[in-house]
C-alpha cells in the first residue's frame, strides 16, 4: 500500500478543481478577506430589488443562524459576515434532533427566534416546507451558475451548503506508506485491533455502511468483521485515537488540523464519497426577514462557503479549505430506514463485530 504524500495529493486536487472553476462577479466595496490578506469574492451583486434586501438586512442589524455544522466553522461564517455587512450573526449551535425540536417549540409558541437554520435531515425540511414554515430564498448567489441550483435545491425553499464527509485515516507511524483506498482497511496487517470503527446507533449511521456494502461488494461488512476493529461511538474518538497511536487506520473526519499541526496522521477522500448534506432555510416568520435572506445568500458565496465548508464539502468548486465538493458525495436516501429497518440492520451488524 503506497500513497504521495497527503499534502501533495490535496494540492493537486485542490488545483485541479480551481482550474475548472468559473468566474464569480465580485461585490465592490464590502469588505476584504482578512484572513488571506486579498478581496473576499462575495458573489454576485444582484439588481435594484436585492440591493433593496441588502439595505434592509443592514437596519435590522442581527440575524439568528441556527445551526448542525461545527463550530469553528460557524464562529467563521459569522466573523466574516459581520465584516462585510456590519450585520451580527447570532449563533445557536446545536445537534440537528435539538435544533429541530428547538423550532418546533418556537412554532407552537408563536415566539420564533430563528432566522435561518442549516442542518442534515433532509426528511425534515421536506415536512417543514410543505408546511409553509420556510420562505423562498431570493439571493442572487443561488442563481449562480457555479452554485448548480437544480441539482442543490429541495423543494425551492431548502437547499444544500455544505457536507460533512466520512474519509479515511491512518497513522504514519504505524502506517508509513499511507493507505489509497478504504478496500486497504481489509489488508492482513491491520488485522487483530489496529483498524477503529464506529458503531450504527442510528439511521444515518446504517446509511453509511449500506454505503459501504454498495461500493466495496456485499462482502464487505463480514470480511471488515473478520479484521477485528476497535469500535467506536463515533468519527471524532477514531481520529483521537489514530493521532495518539491507538489504532493504525480508521473513519475518520478530515484531519486536515492534525496534519497541519504536525501529528503522525494521514488521510484520505474516496471517489465516491459518503457525506450528509446540510441544507439551510430561511424561516417564513423569521424576526429579521431580510438579513436572513442576506445570510442564506452568503453561505453560497465564495467567501461564505471558504467560512462554512472548512474540512468538508463545499458546493461550489476551488474553495480553499474544502477536500470535496457536494457532486462527489452519494446522496442519502434514509427513506427506507425505518425504525424496524434500523433494528434489523444494527442487530446484524452486532452479530458480525460484537458476537
Amino acid at each position: 500500500m503506497h500513497i504521495p504524500p497527503l499534502r501533495r495529493l490535496l494540492a493537486v486536487s485542490l488545483t485541479v478543481i480551481a482550474l475548472g472553476a468559473g468566474g464569480v462577479a465580485c461585490a465592490g466595496g464590502e469588505g476584504g478577506d482578512s484572513a488571506t490578506g486579498a478581496a473576499a469574492d462575495f458573489g454576485p451583486t444582484g439588481d435594484a430589488a436585492w440591493q433593496d434586501i441588502v439595505d434592509k438586512a443592514k437596519q435590522e442589524g442581527s440575524v439568528t443562524f441556527y445551526s448542525a455544522q461545527n463550530t469553528a466553522q460557524n464562529d467563521e461564517v459569522a466573523r466574516r459576515f459581520e465584516e462585510a455587512y456590519g450585520i451580527t450573526v447570532n449563533v445557536v449551535r446545536d445537534v440537528e434532533a435539538n435544533l429541530q425540536t428547538k423550532l418546533a417549540a418556537e412554532w407552537a409558541t408563536g415566539n420564533v427566534v430563528a432566522d435561518v437554520v442549516s442542518q442534515t435531515g433532509v426528511g425534515w425540511v421536506r415536512n417543514e416546507g410543505a408546511a409553509g414554515r420556510f420562505a423562498v430564498p431570493v439571493g442572487p448567489a443561488l442563481d449562480a451558475p457555479e452554485y448548480r441550483r437544480e441539482e442543490n435545491f429541495v423543494d425551492d425553499r431548502s437547499f444544500a451548503t455544505a457536507a460533512a464527509i466520512v474519509a479515511f485515516g491512518w497513522n504514519t507511524d504505524r502506517v508509513p506508506d499511507g493507505l489509497t483506498s478504504v478496500s486497504d482497511f481489509l489488508d492482513p496487517d491491520l488485522a487483530g485491533g489496529k483498524l477503529g470503527i464506529q458503531e450504527p446507533v442510528s439511521a444515518s449511521q446504517v446509511d453509511f455502511y449500506q454505503y459501504l456494502e454498495s461500493n466495496y461488494g456485499p462482502d464487505f461488512l463480514e470480511r471488515l468483521a473478520a479484521q477485528e476493529p476497535r469500535i467506536y461511538p463515533g468519527i471524532l474518538p477514531i481520529g483521537q485515537a489514530l493521532t495518539s497511536g491507538e489504532v493504525a487506520a480508521g473513519f475518520a473526519g478530515a484531519l486536515t488540523d492534525e496534519v497541519d499541526g504536525g501529528a503522525p496522521v494521514g488521510f484520505g477522500v474516496p471517489e465516491t464519497l459518503w457525506g450528509a448534506r446540510f441544507y439551510t432555510s430561511v424561516l417564513s416568520e423569521a424576526p429579521h426577514p431580510n438579513a436572513a435572506q442576506l445570510l442564506a445568500n452568503f453561505l453560497v458565496t465564495p467567501a461564505g462557503q471558504t467560512a462554512y465548508t472548512r474540512k468538508t464539502a463545499s458546493v461550489l468548486p476551488g474553495i480553499d479549505g474544502a477536500v470535496a465538493t457536494v457532486d462527489r458525495v452519494a446522496q442519502q436516501d434514509l427513506t427506507k430506514l425505518t425504525p424496524e429497518a434500523v433494528d434489523a440492520y444494527r442487530a446484524r451488524w452486532k452479530s458480525l463485530f460484537v458476537g
